[in-house]
């Protein structure tokens, strides 16, 4: 296949996978409910090979096209010897143009360096308001065993409740919480309030708020973000059930969803994607009756369709490069 038409396949790719990836989510959404956990980690590391692609296609084009170089000589004479020394295809193949191949080289990698220091700007700033958040509930809360665990209650009446992933700021809990929910019912709570913090939960979201947050532009990032703390709540839900079973937890998140609006709205002053809620009625049916898994098959194949195809040509790519590196192509 000649070197030019495979690379701009691999641009194809990459851009029907930004723009097809959010409807196949959703027509994967039954069977990624199924595997709360599967679905975080997968989709996940979907976004990773989709950015590392990324770059692969930048290589690809930097491959199959050549034009007059912007670089001082000896980096030039370094940028060229190490291309050609990566490039898997058959030498004399590319296309002379007046755009360098450099920037076809380059313009993806600085994409991707952008994305992550915007990414470490936006962690530092929900790192910031996490801590305005603790600082303002610690010192009108006190702390108490409720059901084995160590929770702060502040004074509220709406039964609320959320966990923040930081230090000594742990499980929140409302009077309100306290006063309308039974014991089973509160314990449900909590069980779902320390699966979250158990697994680590708000971390994840730390990491795909970081890379999702400058790319809410492209479909299948912003998917991606929409889609991970809902399954992380599931996976808390399912956590619940197996400890405390499922009518104590849905009858709790029946009562708690009154409130539920009221405090994804202290959720997104207090500190965005940081605070996980135990609130929301809609989960109930999953609990009660999960959708069938195999109405995501469909979907959830396709994904893994085009995840493999990004898999083996992110492996030509990178590999073919680190090869040249290592054989010393810089020297």
């Amino acid at each position: 296949m000649n070197s030019l038409l495979l690379a701009f396949l691999m641009v194809g790719i990459v851009l029907a996978v930004a723009t097809v990836g959010r409807p196949l989510i959703r027509a994967a959404t039954p069977m990624l409910m199924r595997f709360p956990r599967v679905a975080v980690v997968s989709l996940s590391g979907g976004l990773l090979l989709w950015m590392a692609s990324l770059v692969a296609a930048g290589l690809f084009l930097a491959w199959s096209i050549t034009g007059p170089s912007p670089l001082p000589s000896p980096i030039a004479d370094v940028c060229q010897r190490c291309l050609e020394a990566s490039n898997p295809f058959s030498s004399g193949l590319a296309v002379e143009t007046t755009v360098p191949s450099v920037v076809f080289l380059l313009a993806p990698v600085l994409a991707v360096l952008v994305v992550a220091a915007m990414g470490l700007r936006s962690v530092r700033t929900r790192h910031a308001r996490l801590r305005e958040t603790c600082q303002s509930l610690l010192p009108v809360g006190r702390t108490e065993s409720v059901a084995g665990y160590q929770v702060t209650v502040v004074a509220d009446p709406q039964p609320a409740a959320f966990a923040l992933g930081r230090g000594r700021c742990g499980i929140i809990v409302s009077t309100g919480l306290l006063e309308k929910l039974s014991a089973y019912e509160l314990r449900a709570v909590l069980e779902h309030e320390a699966a979250h913090l158990r697994e680590r939960h708000h971390l994840i979201l730390d990491f795909i708020g970081s890379i999702t947050g400058p790319l809410r532009w492209v479909p299948f990032a912003a998917a991606i973000a929409d889609s991970i703390p809902h399954y992380l709540e599931i996976s808390a839900d399912n956590a619940a059930q197996r400890r405390v079973g499922t009518r104590p937890l849905a009858s709790a998140l029946l009562i708690m969803g009154q409130a539920s609006n009221e405090q994804r709205i202290a959720a997104q002053r207090g500190g965005p994607r940081r605070i996980l809620l135990a609130a929301g009625p809609e989960r109930v049916r999953q609990l009660v009756s999960p959708l069938d898994p195999r109405q995501g098959a469909l979907g959830a194949a396709a994904i893994v369709a085009l995840m493999a195809v990004l898999v083996v040509t992110s492996i030509t790519a990178h590999g073919a490069a680190l090869a040249a590196v290592l054989s010393g192509c810089v020297i």
